[in-house]
Formats: structure tokens, C-alpha cells, sequence
């Protein structure tokens, strides 16, 4: 959403993620699993956490392979069409 993109850890995490994707893009698909473990690993060793918003409508740390996924997504996007800016 809107709101948290514009959040500095999320801003902090794209950054981040855009220093793995060129290493991402030439990898298998094996070592792209690892190296989104990679980059959950790097914010998390900043003290930082991946949080998603409850049912309950309160924010809350993400368990499980949520992080991971996120990791994943944001290695992956803009790959496609060469329109990063």
C-alpha cells in the first residue's frame, strides 16, 4: 500500500534488496531461495523485523515463511521490462 512504502525500514529493505538483484537475477533457482534467506537475514542482524497487519488491524511481526516470501517478492520485482528508476 501507499502508506507503507513511504516507511523509512521499507524504504531501508528495497535498498537493500536492489544491492542482491543483480547477483539474484544470474542465480539458480536454489541459490535465489538463499539468497532472499540472505536478505531476511541482513535486515534482521540490523535489528530490524518484517511486520504485516493482523485481523485485529494492529501490526504485528511476521512468523513462518512470510519474511522469506517478502524477501523473495521484492528481489523479483521489476526484473521484467528494464524500467527500474
Amino acid at each position: 500500500g501507499g502508506f507503507t512504502n513511504t516507511h523509512p525500514g521499507n524504504i531501508r529493505f528495497r535498498k537493500k534488496a536492489l544491492e542482491f538483484r543483480p547477483w539474484y537475477e544470474q542465480s539458480s533457482k536454489e541459490e535465489k531461495q538463499k539468497i532472499a534467506d540472505m536478505l531476511v537475514e541482513s535486515v534482521k542482524s540490523e535489528g530490524h523485523r518484517f511486520l504485516g497487519k493482523g485481523k485485529d488491524g494492529l501490526w504485528h511481526e511476521i512468523v513462518g515463511n512470510g519474511a522469506h516470501h517478502k524477501a523473495s517478492q521484492a528481489l523479483r520485482e521489476r526484473i521484467k521490462g528494464g524500467n527500474d528508476k
